[in-house]
């Protein structure tokens, strides 16, 4: 969840930070056992037009399973930093 400020973690919730500057974006339709299809699609985008990776994916869920339980309504971002 994005702050406009810094927070600190307590107990199960951890705060971190996240890189500025440019990324390759994708979104994940469906169960997360296929987010792997995803970041991989995202991996060879990456490569097939001249970037590099610059640090390790993020993603950010979009959908709640609790609201919706049904995994073909689900939604992921996924998030890749790219080196210039």
């Amino acid at each position: 969840m994005p702050l406009t400020a810094p927070a600190s973690g307590e107990g199960e919730i951890q705060s971190g930070m996240l890189p500025g500057g440019d990324v390759a974006f994708g979104i994940h339709a469906g169960p997360y056992e296929g987010l792997g299809e995803t970041h991989a699609a995202i991996e060879r985008w990456i490569e097939a037009n001249g970037f590099r990776p610059d640090g390790a994916p993020w993603e950010q869920y979009v959908t709640d399973p609790g609201e919706h339980p049904n995994p073909a309504d689900w939604r992921t971002e996924v998030y890749w930093p790219l080196a210039k």
